[in-house]
């Protein structure tokens, strides 16, 4: 049988290649304009400040400043999550974060000196009419100020970035991306990538779970020593730079750029944390349905159907847009530019980064989808996540770049919102109770895996923070104890965790890459089941609304774009709706069987 062509993007509407001209055209030009802004306003801002008129014409030309420098660093990214193993493309990467890097240092002052205007002048700033699209970026700013350093102290760890955060997340990536985890079939060595063997951990037959999990083992085992190197490294720097920025406690600064408090996240994470049981039943239901004495953690992904059909990439992008038009013509007719443009990678390559994500690189240009597809029905989930991120980023595109960072939370509702609009479809479509109640498990397990393990996660980053400032560097043993406390808080004793298990922390590229992001994915999920319940009670505005507020990027704060939809976050109550809807939905699984 003949393999599909996976689609590959095309980075051409940014540059043409590693030896494309424009690049150096692009960068030179920046140069010039941050030189001119900054000898034009530098030390100014005091004066220019009292100006409505004259800021708005500033954060235009900061704004679009910060635009075209974005583009040969995004490019370069993307580039290497293609190939992290082409030195070519590393050596690449590292020459423009060091281009990128001497940008934001001649451009540090204009936020600087923002932030010392004060919060009265700021708020008064912010309240003109002229300044309407910049209110919330200029209350973010005075939120800044007490974690902000002076400029030419900022422009040292700008540098020291460099060779020391950015080196070692870049070193995860190139040690995961090439690493081959070894297994024997059939009599002979097999190596695959790390996308292929966790692909395993879903197959109908235990041996091939097994097999599946003590190779992923022995690879992480292989890698240990530097991965907790890299993990303790990275935890300490974190650490030095919160203490210069005045941040209280390790998850501080993410609660800052998130836009949330942290009352607000320790009430939802307490909320599901008391909902562990949840997890815990519905495990002990899917070992009775799997006729097994035992449940282990490779057994957690079992299909309860034997036979689970290949999906080709064509067959999950009309289930995505079909999903997608049934929502709303406009948000299927987005969806469709992804495919129609080649804005999506999901080819499986060898060096290629694993896992998926949406860059939205810049509003006057487009989003780009990455991911490794692989046939099955997660993929396809997977598939409407990331063009739910896509799908936000194309309708932010009238927003200018200081709005159109939104904060994680915000920007995994819309990814979530996008997997209920597919499931629902998927619901809606099949017929057999054996199929319904395989499409019903997959989605209980995803919302489990977006929601309880991710807070699961959120308590292991926190006590692995804390213990390492308390302790210094943590040996591999250590990591692994607090990774089991965290896993076995939320499964009990309704999954058997092997000691395999233990080396799984080690892998997961969010703990590197962003730390503390995945409560983001917990507050998103219920957020959206929320949002979801609202729209399938009352659809008749619903759409508009929602779609206004995914237009509408960070130019308000998260409470405020969930305004229009009644939404109190503060309100214990509002997380434990969601966790009902949770369980509702365990029920109906559960009368499928």
């Amino acid at each position: 049988m003949k393999q599909e062509a996976l689609p590959s993007w095309n980075l051409g509407d940014l540059f043409k290649g590693l030896e494309d001209r424009n690049i150096a055209v692009a960068m030179k030009k920046v140069e010039g304009a941050a030189k001119k802004f900054a000898v034009a306003n530098r030390g100014k801002l005091k004066r220019i400040g009292a100006s409505p008129k004259e800021m708005l014409r500033l954060l235009k030309s900061y704004e679009a400043l910060l635009t075209e420098a974005a583009k040969p660093i995004i490019y370069a990214q993307l580039l290497f999550s293609d190939s992290c193993a082409e030195q070519k493309r590393g050596a690449f990467l590292q020459r423009i974060k060091t281009w990128h890097t001497d940008i934001e240092k001649e451009l540090l002052f204009f936020e600087l000196e923002l932030s010392n205007l004060g919060i009265e002048k700021l708020r008064k700033l912010a309240k003109s009419p002229e300044l309407v699209l910049y209110r919330n970026f200029l209350h973010q700013i005075s939120l800044q100020k007490e974690h902000r350093l002076k400029e030419n102290e900022e422009q040292i760890l700008s540098d020291k970035n460099l060779t020391g955060r950015e080196a070692f997340i870049r070193l995860f990536d190139q040690e995961l991306s090439q690493k081959e985890f070894r297994l024997l079939k059939k009599g002979k060595e097999l190596k695959l990538q790390e996308a292929e063997v966790l692909s395993m951990l879903y197959d109908s037959k235990r041996s091939v779970r097994k097999q599946g999990a003590d190779a992923l083992t022995q690879g992480l085992k292989e890698e240990a020593p530097r991965l907790a190197f890299i993990f303790n490294t990275l935890i300490e720097d974190k650490a030095i730079e919160d203490r210069l920025r005045n941040f209280a406690f390790p998850e501080a600064a993410r609660h800052l750029a998130n836009q949330i408090s942290k009352e607000m996240v320790d009430t939802m994470g307490g909320v599901v944390v008391k909902h562990f049981p949840v997890v815990q039943d519905f495990y002990r239901f899917k070992r009775k349905i799997l006729k097994l004495d035992v449940l282990y953690d490779y057994d957690r992904y079992a299909p309860v159907s034997k036979i689970e059909k290949k999906i080709s990439f064509k067959e999950a992008e009309d289930l995505v847009l079909e999903a997608f038009f049934k929502f709303s013509k406009s948000y299927g007719e987005i969806a469709v530019k992804f495919f129609k443009n080649k804005w999506v990678d999901a080819a499986k390559r060898p060096g290629k980064r694993g896992g998926a994500f949406c860059s939205f690189v810049t509003p006057d240009c487009h989003p780009y989808v990455f991911m490794n597809f692989n046939g099955n029905v997660r993929d396809v989930f997977t598939l409407a996540h990331e063009l739910g991120h896509g799908i936000h980023a194309y309708l932010m595109k009238g927003q200018g770049y200081l709005n159109y960072d939104v904060p994680l939370t915000v920007a995994e509702t819309a990814s979530v919102f996008a997997e209920m609009l597919l499931f629902e479809h998927l619901a809606e479509e099949i017929k057999s109770p054996k199929e319904l109640l395989a499409l019903y498990v997959n989605k209980v397990e995803s919302i489990f895996a977006t929601v309880f393990r991710q807070i699961s996660l959120f308590r292991f980053e926190q006590e692995l923070h804390e213990t390492r400032r308390k302790k210094g560097e943590l040996l591999v043993e250590e990591i692994n104890q607090i990774w089991r406390r965290s896993q076995e808080e939320m499964f009990g004793n309704s999954v058997k965790l092997s000691e395999s298990y233990d080396w799984w922390w080690s892998y997961i590229p969010h703990f590197i890459h962003t730390p503390f992001y995945v409560y983001a994915y917990a507050y998103g999920e219920l957020l959206t089941l929320s949002l979801y319940a609202r729209y399938k009670k009352e659809p008749g505005d619903f759409v508009d609304l929602y779609l206004e507020l995914l237009r509408q990027g960070s130019s308000k704060q998260p409470s405020e774009l969930l305004a229009p939809f009644k939404i109190d976050m503060r309100n214990k109550a509002f997380w434990e709706e969601g966790i009902s809807l949770i369980k509702n939905l365990v029920s109906k699984t559960k009368s499928f069987a």
